[in-house]
């Protein structure tokens, strides 16, 4: 299937390449077209070409050529006159025949062919006026048979106030020959004529089709080159591989000499004798420029697709080879060498300039100045990115992200051994990080299996202690310590559920229910269930919200755990007898919810450290808490796109949740 793909699209290039140049001179028409006929409107109003101003201006064109050569020599010489005072010069490669009379001289010049029936001025203006299409300038009136040729119309025509300003008196009789046996300049502009008003008449259709066929085609061409049925990777050959200037100088020298050759073969198509060979020329020439266009485009495209083209040019393999030299030596080396023979380039091409004698070796060496500037400034900006590519490696690493990884084919020199050192450094941190990431999973599948394994003795144990409750106790001692292994086990209990949560929540294995949450709504009632054991404590709560409801997106199960853990730490640790203030602040698009407290205890650890499992703020660890509840709200806060940060200063415990505004 995949070679079969292949040659199709190898068989679809070959087609479009037949239908490209049908593509594009249609565009190219249908552009000059809508260009002539938009900027010319009395073509709009007429589709005949003998009444189009195109006409007007060639017929006028080649008779005031005509009478000014006649003007330029003497017309009452008597070289080749006959009885009539008649100089012939027949032209056979010209539909326009003429016959201008020197009224002073009475000398006749005219471009019939001598025939017995052309003997006289007479019978040449009879010859001439059997025509269609005539126009006569006879004792400065205009006599003619074409509506655009009538004096209204060429009044102000530069070749018409040439005939009329004429110095000599002379009367003009002039018509085309009905047949046009010559392919002469009013054939070609007739022709033009035509192609133009057809091509404008249906631009509408054919300049999009055109353009996309076009469009289509050079994407189909494209993508076929370079791929065979044989090779499944695109495939060079040995032309390919020669160096890219060789090969553009070659095609080009090629293309100069057909291009030479097309218009010396239109320059033969002046006479129907020489049709054929010309015709046979121009196509050839078409045909040779066409082949050499797509050789080129091929061998450009197929360098581009496996990115040699840089690398096949010549002065890549110069600069490659100067490189080589310097690649083993110092920076400092280098540096030295590399602005040394900037310098001298420079030098060079200034005193060029200075000593030029023409402007032609001055604009050389300019632009040769120009080529050293643009060259210096590439490789220094080549540099330039290398060095950005490390310095983001690097910023990269420094923020946690080991995934990096340089082409170390995109730096050279000293930049490509850093940038295998950065791989290598890269790929330690990753190694390290991934085996500590085990370590953590590990250590959180064995809280969770054997939390698993005490909660289920622990279960029998606190119901069995109910059963005992209910039975009468021999004396009160034994009481006394039913009720302590209540207490126990329940304590117990509660420190096995934390962690599985904590477990779980540090891994992220936590199913959450997003929606749309109150703030103001949820701090109220959980300061509300606090009300009770601040009240035991002593501790006064000052709560400060906005007038307006603030609401956010969170799974309110496990806010409400976040909000719980942070009043009960402070329930257990704050300084009795004090104050405990509660802020809900809005900041931009986030809301705060800030809770402050003084703590019973000297803090002597970090909050980094407080909000680490298993650390508690008083070191005698005589509260009944599990060292959990910071660790846990840090990580659901965190599961649900908050951030939760502690502050400590001196005795003073300060914790923040932020949170994006629910619009």
């Amino acid at each position: 299937m995949h070679n079969k793909k292949i040659c199709t699209a190898r068989i679809v290039k070959n087609i479009e390449y037949f239908f490209v140049p049908i593509f594009f001179t249609i565009f190219i028409l249908c552009i000059l077209s809508l260009i002539t006929v938009e900027q010319n409107i009395q073509l709009k109003s007429t589709d005949n070409y003998y009444e189009s101003y195109i006409f007007t201006s060639e017929y006028l064109k080649n008779v005031g050529s005509n009478n000014y050569y006649i003007r330029n020599y003497e017309l009452d010489s008597t070289k080749d006159k006959n009885s009539e005072n008649i100089i012939y010069n027949w032209d056979r490669n010209s539909n326009l025949i003429y016959l201008i009379i020197n009224k002073k001289t009475g000398t006749a010049y005219t471009s019939v062919q001598k025939t017995t029936y052309t003997d006289t001025i007479d019978e040449i203006k009879t010859y001439i006026g059997k025509n269609k299409i005539y126009w006569n300038y006879v004792n400065e009136k205009i006599d003619t048979s074409a509506e655009a040729l009538k004096e209204e119309n060429i009044y102000y025509d530069s070749d018409f106030e040439t005939i009329k300003y004429n110095k000599e008196n002379v009367d003009i009789y002039s018509a085309i020959i009905d047949e046009m046996p010559y392919n002469d300049s009013i054939v070609f502009t007739k022709i033009a004529f035509q192609v133009c008003k057809y091509f404008y008449n249906y631009s509408i259709i054919l300049l999009p089709l055109s353009m996309i066929a076009l469009i289509l085609a050079i994407i189909a061409i494209i993508n076929g080159i370079g791929k065979t049925a044989k090779y499944e990777e695109i495939h060079l050959t040995w032309f390919d591989k020669w160096k890219l200037e060789i090969v553009t100088a070659i095609i080009l020298f090629i293309i100069m000499l057909s291009t030479m050759a097309l218009i010396m073969c239109f320059d033969v198509l002046d006479s129907i004798l020489r049709w054929p060979i010309g015709i046979i020329g121009i196509i050839t020439s078409l045909i040779l420029i066409y082949l050499m266009s797509i050789l080129l485009l091929e061998t450009i495209v197929k360098r581009i697709k496996t990115h040699t083209l840089i690398k096949s040019s010549l002065i890549y393999a110069i600069f490659h080879q100067i490189a080589e030299l310097g690649r083993n030596r110092k920076i400092t080396t280098k540096l030295v060498l590399f602005y040394g023979g900037f310098c001298l380039a420079g030098f060079i091409c200034t005193v060029g300039i200075m000593n030029s004698y023409s402007d032609q070796s001055a604009f050389f060496w300019i632009i040769m100045l120009i080529i050293l500037a643009i060259t210096t400034f590439y490789l220094l900006f080549k540099k330039l990115k290398e060095f950005e590519k490390i310095k983001e490696a690097l910023k990269k690493i420094y923020e946690g992200n080991t995934e990096v990884y340089i082409n170390p084919n995109e730096t050279n020199g000293d930049l490509k051994q850093v940038a295998v050192y950065i791989n290598d450094i890269a790929g330690g941190l990753s190694n390290a990080i991934q085996e500590s990431l085990k370590s953590e999973r590990l250590k959180t599948e064995l809280i969770t299996n054997v939390s698993h394994d005490i909660k289920t003795p622990l279960t029998s144990i606190i119901n069995y202690v109910d059963l005992l409750k209910k039975e009468k106790m021999p004396n009160e001692k034994a009481q006394e310590y039913l009720m302590v292994l209540e207490n126990k086990s329940q304590r117990l209990k509660k420190l096995t559920e934390d962690l599985v949560e904590a477990s779980k929540a540090s891994s992220g294995n936590i199913k959450l229910n997003m929606e749309k949450l109150n703030v103001i709504e949820l701090v109220k009632q959980i300061s509300g269930e606090f009300e009770d054991k601040f009240k035991e404590k002593g501790l006064t709560e000052i709560i400060t919200v906005p007038e307006e409801a603030v609401y956010i997106e969170a799974d309110g199960r496990y806010m409400y755990r976040v909000l719980e853990n942070i009043y009960g730490n402070v329930s257990k640790y704050a300084l009795e007898n004090t104050r405990v203030y509660v802020d809900v602040i809005k900041v931009k698009e986030n809301v705060i919810i800030q809770m402050k407290n003084v703590s019973k205890d000297k803090l002597n650890i970090s909050a980094d450290e407080l909000m680490q499992r298993f650390v508690r703020g008083e070191a005698s660890r005589n509260t009944e808490g599990s060292g959990l509840g910071l660790s846990i709200a840090t990580s659901l806060t965190e599961l649900q796109g908050g951030k939760f940060q502690i502050y400590l200063d001196g005795d003073l415990f300060k914790v923040t949740i932020e949170f994006k505004i629910k619009v």
